[in-house]
């Protein structure tokens, strides 16, 4: 068998979260009933005059800086000329020659060979351009529909360099760069819900060879599985053509089926001629210079990325790379973690190393769980990071079991009450001394004699049923690990 290098570089379309379309003011409504929030510009009547959305500026120069993009100090909008049912003006309003973002790169973390590494790939460009409208087939499969709430919709085009050389790193790629978006509130780049798709463009070449072959590209992925699966296939259908003597002679395009796993030969490739770029005449040249907001300001917005806050925490913090990434996979979640960790250097020397372990444990395993997942801020703003701090020192002041606090935590997240108030309303305050616990151990132990017998025959699990009886006793008001030292030294 050959032994073939994949180039893979990928296309990714984000849709920015504004609140009206790129040219007109139509509502940007993902809901909506079809052909509800449509005006004449945004259909492509004659003579209509688009004018720019300032908002869909700014969240494109925030994704480019973000990524140490170069901002074009001159911008300008081309249409782009080619003919489809869903493209209401048989023209798109895109960018060509002068895009607002030259340049870039997004790192990444994947693995291989179960070693993860970090990666930077290495950006084309990025540019802003209007979404189609979209086409809805019958069950007929004869009949279908245009609905064109979508079409103008503000799309950011971002086109990586050939730089992947996986199917994994593309799906790594993707995952990141959604997660991004998200913490720079530019779209939740939701793919199952068309708010962010993806162009996989694949090609193979002998190891060592230097030269680019002609490219194959996968058409509107529109989730990860999708990508990763299309271009496997992919990789597999053109080594099979090159162990034949019939690489690809000219680029082409195919498009996914999902349902038989095998991507289609759509057409060839149109190069960037085909579609016949000219400037668009009704729309000015844009300088970054007289923009309404200052580009300084705008990096005093951006937000610190999901790899980075990674790298903090553990720097700072000692927390392990597992917890790390779990906490910076939300960002109300990551911010609310900040809050956490921060909380954690109140705490005594002799205690803070505890409780930020204690901390970080609780709010992973116990706390997450119980948070409103469609809109997780409003959980925080009802258990404010000081509330979840005094529920961590609770633990740290008391011995009772984990049963206990997580009844507690789990009331609090429900009332919004203080931790405290809770346990001392539920009597749950009331932890025996050390004394109280030996008493209670010799009445548990003489109630049990034929257990502790069965023990001392070297049956271990004996204890357990004992510690079982002591904390039903104390409703788990004593720490279940402190119960069982006591109790071997109380009957060994």
């Amino acid at each position: 068998m050959m032994n073939l290098e994949i180039i893979i570089g990928l296309e990714v379309h984000i849709e920015l979260n504004t609140k009206s379309k790129l040219f007109c003011s139509c509502s940007v409504a993902d809901e909506a009933s079809p052909n509800t929030s449509i005006c004449p510009v945004c259909t492509g009547h004659p003579g209509v005059l688009p004018v720019l959305n300032q908002e869909a500026v700014k969240k494109i120069l925030l994704l480019g800086l973000a990524f140490n993009g170069q901002i074009s100090k001159i911008s300008c909008f081309d249409r782009k000329n080619y003919f489809y049912p869903d493209l209401p003006k048989a023209y798109q309003i895109s960018q060509f020659p002068l895009p607002f973002i030259q340049g870039g790169t997004v790192e990444i973390e994947t693995m291989e060979d179960n070693k993860t590494y970090r990666k930077f790939i290495q950006l084309e460009r990025i540019h802003l351009e209007e979404d189609a409208a979209k086409l809805l087939h019958g069950d007929n499969e004869i009949d279908s529909f245009v609905d064109f709430n979508r079409s103008s919709v503000p799309l950011a085009e971002l086109v990586t360099k050939p730089d992947l050389r996986s199917p994994f790193e593309a799906k790594c790629f993707l995952e990141n760069l959604r997660l991004i978006a998200r913490y720079l509130n530019i779209s939740e780049a939701e793919m199952q819900k068309g708010q962010m798709r993806c162009d996989a463009n694949i090609s193979l070449r002998p190891l060592g060879d230097e030269k680019y072959y002609p490219k194959t590209e996968i058409k509107n992925l529109n989730s990860f599985k999708a990508v990763e699966d299309a271009l496997n296939y992919e990789i597999e259908r053109q080594t099979d053509l090159w162990e034949k003597g019939e690489v690809n002679s000219t680029t082409s395009t195919r498009g996914w089926d999902e349902k038989r796993g095998v991507t289609i030969l759509q057409r060839e490739k149109e190069e960037s001629h085909d579609y016949r770029y000219f400037p668009e005449p009704d729309l000015p040249i844009v300088e970054s210079a007289t923009l309404p907001f200052q580009i300084d300001d705008l990096k005093k917005e951006l937000a610190e990325l999901p790899l980075a806050k990674q790298d903090r925490w553990i720097r700072d913090y000692q927390i392990l790379k597992s917890e790390a990434k779990i906490l910076s996979s939300n960002k109300s979640l990551a911010d609310y973690a900040d809050q956490i960790l921060s909380n954690a250097q109140k705490w005594p020397e002799e205690n803070r190393e505890k409780g930020a372990k204690l901390s970080i444990n609780w709010l992973i395993n116990r706390f997450w769980p119980l948070v409103d997942q469609a809109d997780p801020r409003k959980t925080f703003e009802k258990i404010s990071a000081q509330k979840f701090y005094n529920f961590i020192n609770l633990l740290l002041r008391n011995s009772f079991s984990s049963t206990v606090a997580q009844k507690i935590l789990e009331e609090t997240v429900m009332t919004g009450e203080e931790p405290e108030l809770i346990m001392k309303r539920s009597g749950l305050d009331e932890s025996l001394d050390d004394a109280g616990l030996d008493d209670l151990i010799s009445k548990i132990t003489q109630q049990n004699a034929k257990v502790v017998e069965d023990y001392h025959k070297g049956k271990e699990s004996a204890l357990q049923f004992l510690v079982g009886q002591i904390m039903r006793e104390t409703r788990g008001r004593v720490n279940p690990q402190k119960a069982l030292l006591r109790l071997k030294e109380l009957i060994k």
